[in-house]
């Protein structure tokens, strides 16, 4: 959003709401349409304030991110909050992730918002400057369109951890306490339904593009892809259990099918909108770093201004002011195929001895690997190396992260770069709709559509500077999921999906609750190495938590109305 050019305002609202939450509402006084009518500014604040909720991805969990808690990476620091997830010490009275008040927050906000804009007609200016009150409205309802947005994804945050959660449509008012203390959740059916709903709205009244000032603002895009995801999730296996009886849960009938084609042609939606609004990027590297010129393959983002601390929370240890912190693991690495689409294998003599030649471009542009370039010079990952073992906080896991770091910024000067954190981008929408397309129909069944699973996925690994084997005619649906899943790994890699995708699969406890692994580097000569996967540690994880417990102050405030998940 113009690198939050209001941030002052963002601020300053954060902190007057910031203790507020959902069952136990913060109530603050809303201005009057009156002051709002002297200070169109007033408007302005009170609607940049819910986007102070939106996810930013970097290192939002102490110095760490999700990625750390899933089979993607591990985090260097023993001590960093994320690692209770890998040894199964979080619950409902802790847990790192916890955004239940956060995105109720946000809702609240939109809420507030929605509730002031309904009051002003900006009519007195109607005669007086013409100009100022055409402007006046359609901006006036431009950001009203923004709420439904916003409290639609901010819903989803809430669903995709928790299920079914209490939907709450206005202002909650301090006189209604009691009121407020009893509601309960609703059906997960009805939450995604009203996400939906926000997104239809919000989808014909959003524009289809910004101008260059409003790049990272929310538009049509955004709207179709929030809702081609939820409905995504609400198709997959945990929302879908056999035998469910508590609609909070999940659903309670049997029809998947129908499920997983409304998620296909809410992904349609998107991509009907290529080539002439989105195109996937020919520069895979790229993608992911903030340039001045537009990006065709976004859909919603989130601008960041002038910083550094990611970098120095992702440099190697061998360079000055570099912490390191989220280092890409073995198993990630192993996931990316050799050039031609055939698996990696550790197995085949030629592979382990040379293991990142002939791989999938996206690996280098992904993991900073052992000899490679960043900085200005080699990479020492070897034992005894500049940025390896045994020095201290020198990755574990013998890689380093390469994907949105700013690789030539001078620490030692506070050297900055802009950042943008992805929402949403057009070759997830490809992935989302080959997966539902796939569940519905099979690889190669266009059945009302013009597109295949197998050629959207294809079109993906045809990306320029990637270009992988396109997937096979032929496939059996289960040959094509598997092999789809592992396209998601590699090109969703810390795009903050994998953590969720072995959830909604049903396969957290398998791969969230198994073996992490490195590698150990020796080096021969300057030129040639020994590579030696290694195991880093086992974590823990089981069944129960595919979802989040509520917090317990929240289901304590409630009196018991707010079910608490099961096993919690």
């Amino acid at each position: 959003m113009k690198y939050f050019k209001n941030i002052g305002a963002v601020l300053v609202l954060g902190i007057l709401f910031s203790q507020c939450k959902f069952i136990d509402p913060e109530e603050f006084t809303l201005r009057s349409a009156d002051q709002v009518k002297r200070n169109f500014a007033n408007l302005g604040a009170l609607r940049v304030a819910p986007f102070s909720h939106l996810p930013t991805g970097y290192n939002t969990i102490g110095n760490s991110w999700l990625a750390s808690a899933s089979d993607e990476a591990e985090e260097v620091l023993v001590t960093e909050s994320i690692q209770n997830f890998n040894i199964g010490n979080w619950n409902q009275y802790s847990n790192p992730d916890n955004v239940w008040a956060k995105n109720y927050q946000g809702i609240r906000k939109a809420n507030d918002f929605s509730q002031m804009a309904d009051t002003i007609t900006w009519y007195e200016w109607k005669l007086s400057n013409p100009t100022a009150y055409n402007d006046r409205v359609f901006r006036t309802n431009l950001w009203k369109n923004e709420m439904f947005f916003l409290r639609g994804f901010f819903y989803f945050e809430l669903i995709k951890r928790y299920g079914g959660v209490p939907l709450i449509k206005e202002k909650l008012n301090m006189a209604r306490l009691d009121s407020i203390a009893s509601i309960k959740r609703s059906s997960f059916s009805d939450c995604v339904e009203y996400i939906v709903t926000q997104c239809d709205t919000a989808a014909k009244n959003l524009p289809v593009t910004q101008v260059a000032a409003d790049y990272g603002e929310i538009t049509k895009g955004a709207a179709l892809a929030l809702k081609a995801r939820t409905l995504l999730y609400a198709a997959s296996d945990l929302f879908n259990k056999s035998g469910n009886s508590n609609p909070v849960l999940g659903y309670t009938d049997g029809n998947r099918q129908q499920r997983w084609i409304r998620a296909a042609e809410a992904c349609k939606a998107v991509l009907d909108m290529a080539p002439s609004t989105y195109a996937l990027h020919t520069n895979y590297g790229a993608l992911f770093l903030l340039g001045s010129a537009f990006n065709k393959e976004v859909i919603f983002e989130c601008r960041r201004g002038a910083l550094n601390s990611f970098e120095a929370a992702n440099y190697s240890i061998g360079f000055n002011g570099g912490r390191t912190g989220t280092c890409p693991s073995q198993n990630l690495v192993d996931a990316y195929e050799m050039k031609d689409g055939t698996a990696f294998s550790w197995s085949n003599p030629a592979q382990a001895a040379d293991p990142y030649l002939n791989r999938d471009p996206r690996l280098a542009l992904t993991v900073v690997l052992n000899n490679a370039t960043f900085n200005g010079r080699k990479i020492e990952l070897w034992e005894g190396g500049k940025d390896g073992l045994p020095l201290d906080r020198a990755s574990k896991t013998g890689y380093y992260l390469s994907k949105y770091v700013v690789q030539n910024l001078d620490l030692t000067k506070n050297q900055t770069s802009y950042h943008q954190w992805l929402n949403f981008r057009l070759a997830e929408m490809y992935l989302n709709y080959a997966e539902a397309m796939n569940e519905a129909f099979g690889p190669d069944n266009k059945s009302i559509y013009t597109l295949t699973a197998r050629e959207a996925v294809n079109l993906v690994r045809a990306r320029a500077g990637v270009v992988m084997p396109a997937f096979p005619l032929g496939m059996a649906a289960d040959q094509f999921r598997t092999r789809l899943r592992n396209e998601r790994r590699v090109e969703l890699a810390f795009e903050d999906h994998r953590y969720w995708d072995v959830r909604r699969w049903g396969i957290g406890s398998s791969v969230l609750g198994g073996d992490i692994k490195g590698v150990k580097i020796a080096m021969v000569d300057p030129t040639h190495f020994t590579y030696t996967p290694y195991l880093i540690e086992t974590r823990t994880y089981n069944s129960k938590m595919d979802l989040y417990p509520i917090p317990e102050d929240e289901v304590v405030k409630s009196k018991g109305n707010l079910a608490q998940n099961p096993g919690w």
